[in-house]
């Protein structure tokens, strides 16, 4: 009941978007969001091993939603919308990789069982924040857009000290909630006082 409520509505809102041709480039989105979201059908086809490579490529299509938001209010795309789609990609998969990360050690009693596991996950920290800086140096995006990251990526590099005790998914799931909402608050701002 709840998806057909949310299907009619979204429907209702796309209708209103590409009535009389308009917001035509909006397609290309769609296109490649729908290929992404049946990539991550194919790819949970093949089981635990691409669980992770699923949700990541099912990212794609749902971050599509920023350059498309920005193409809507500004009227083409450009550097900056998929600037918008790639940092929140960059997000999203970085809130990916710390719960799989997080799920797969929370039997680790130390730092060093932590990182044998989970050395990936700081190596994709330290990539994030330097596609970031570059993201920033090529002024493609305001450097005070760096802050809304600072939440991710400090309870990143932090868990790996924090003292091992029982893993509450349910704490978890709120938790990167949390960040998602502060992200997206911090993220506007930065652009808004940034521009």
């Amino acid at each position: 009941m709840v998806i057909a409520a949310l299907g009619a509505v979204a429907v209702l809102a796309l209708g209103a978007l590409l009535w009389n041709g308009q917001n035509s480039d909006l397609w290309l989105i769609g296109i490649v969001a729908g290929f992404a979201f049946v990539a991550q059908g194919v790819l949970k086809r093949l089981g635990r091993r691409a669980r992770m490579l699923s949700e990541i490529v099912g990212t794609i299509g749902l971050t599509s939603s920023a350059p498309a938001a920005y193409y809507v209010m500004i009227g083409k795309f450009g550097a900056t919308a998929w600037m918008l789609w790639l940092a929140n990609l960059i997000f999203a998969g970085n809130q990916i990789h710390y719960v799989q990360f997080r799920i797969h050690t929370a039997r680790a009693e130390d730092v060093q069982a932590k990182f044998a596991h989970g050395w990936t996950f700081a190596v994709g920290q330290l990539v994030m924040a330097a596609a970031l800086c570059v993201a920033c140096l090529r002024g493609l995006m305001p450097w005070l857009a760096l802050i809304a990251f600072a939440p991710i990526l400090f309870r990143g590099w932090f868990y790996f000290f924090e003292r091992p005790g029982p893993l509450s998914v349910r704490r978890l799931g709120w938790s990167e909630l949390a960040h998602a909402v502060a992200f997206c608050v911090l993220f506007i701002a930065a652009f808004a006082l940034g521009r």
